[in-house]
Order: structure tokens, then sequence, then C-alpha cells
């Protein structure tokens, strides 16, 4: 099947993206511990951290997201009238943990995200 090679490129980062690697070569991962990241790529040595505060959009996707997550799940609830105490006993929760449980997608999506707007040659 025929793929734009834009959308080939689109796919390839997001895919590298959800698999947490590296949007330049694909093979070095990006964190080292639980929320601890690489400086460089272990494989092809591109720097992810391109600026100070270059991680503030990863900050605003993974807030975006988690809010929308919890918007979702929660009007709903509260629309069929659910009393207000299940309905934070739920929400609070949900709303505390997804930042936390995104965190390192946000960061890696953010990199995809920078990638296709500031191109560098991928690498196979």
């Amino acid at each position: 099947m025929y793929m734009p090679p834009m959308m080939r490129t689109i796919y390839t980062l997001f895919l590298r993206a959800l698999l947490l690697r590296c949007p330049r070569c694909g093979k070095g991962k990006l964190f080292c511990g639980v929320f601890a990241m690489y400086e460089r790529c272990p494989h092809c040595n591109w720097r992810f951290e391109r600026e100070e505060g270059y991680w503030t959009g990863a900050i605003a996707l993974n807030l975006v997201i988690s809010e929308f997550l919890v918007a979702a799940f929660v009007v709903p609830l509260a629309a069929m009238q659910t009393p207000l105490l299940p309905l934070f006993a739920i929400g609070i929760p949900i709303a505390i943990a997804l930042p936390f449980i995104f965190y390192r997608h946000a960061k890696s999506f953010w990199i995809a995200i920078d990638f296709l707007m500031n191109p560098v040659a991928l690498r196979p």
C-alpha cells in the first residue's frame, strides 16, 4: 500500500514516540528511570532537550490530555446526577494520577511533534 512520504514520517515518529524511543534513530531509549530521561540518545547521540523551557509544551500536552480524559469520565457521571462524594472520590484521584501516568509519553510525543516542526534527517 502506498503511503505519501510525509504520512510515513508522521507514522514513524508517532510510533517511535509511543514506544518511548529516540525520534531520530528509533533505537535509543528516552528514559533511564521512571521519570529520569537521558540527556542524549544512547545510540545516535542526538540531544533531546533543545533549549531552556523546552518541556513546557510536553507539560501542556500532558495537562490537556489528562484533563480531557477526566472530563470525559466525570461529566457524564455528573450529568446522570451522581452524588458529589462518589464523584469527587472518582474524579480527584484520576485527575491526580493521569498526569503521572502520561508523563513519559507526553515528553516522547512532544519530541516527535518538535521533530515534525523542525525536521532533521531520520535514521532508519
